[in-house]
């Protein structure tokens, strides 16, 4: 029989403390250490694309402070995409003052049904939506690369879909794109497709 294993401190007090802290300090030196080896990896390279891909996003999933050192990294980095997950849900930003398109491409994990996780207000000066999906269905990020752009798209079900409890009684369709951006090279805002 499975039993969930639980941890006991016999002095919650102390040693809980002591384990937050602990964890707090040491999820600060990986953050402090991801965004020194981000910094010095981007000076290396002289990729035409430079593509930042991680579980969370700089400014969705963290205070004001921390987006601040995230930004302080991004910023004249020639980083032109950043893509990352957690929340599942689908939406694209563009940072003007960095020149960075920020995807938020949460589809998989099993949840189904998400909404995209919106701009914080302390974020609203620096980052604006592009386009978010409605949260009501299911759907993934592509991207293309040519020397020019990246296209990014997002694709979901048609309305030719129905949808059951089984599985072999759905009604299969097809794919519509909701969502179609030309991503410059130079870090600049594109254009729809």
């Amino acid at each position: 029989m499975w039993k969930p294993m639980m941890l006991m401190f016999t002095e919650p007090t102390s040693s809980a403390v002591s384990v937050t802290a602990t964890l707090t300090v040491t999820f600060a030196k990986w953050g402090q250490n991801s965004r020194k080896q981000l910094a010095e990896k981007v000076k290396q390279s002289n990729a035409t694309w430079k593509i930042v891909n991680s579980h969370y996003g700089p400014y969705d999933h963290y205070a004001e402070a921390g987006m601040n050192k995230w930004f302080d990294v991004l910023r004249d980095s020639g980083i032109q995409a950043f893509l990352y997950g957690h929340t599942h849900g689908e939406k694209h930003d563009y940072s003007e003052s960095l020149g960075i398109h920020f995807v938020e491409n949460g589809a998989g994990g099993g949840i189904q049904k998400e909404s995209a996780s919106g701009l914080p207000p302390f974020a609203t000066n620096y980052v604006k939506n592009k386009w978010s999906y409605t949260g009501d269905e299911y759907g993934f990020f592509s991207l293309e690369a040519s020397k020019e752009w990246l296209k990014l798209q997002y694709h979901t079900t048609d309305n030719k879909w129905t949808f059951t409890e089984k599985f072999a009684n759905t009604t299969i369709g097809g794919v519509a794109t909701k969502h179609c951006w030309y991503i410059p090279a130079d870090g600049t805002e594109g254009k729809a497709c």
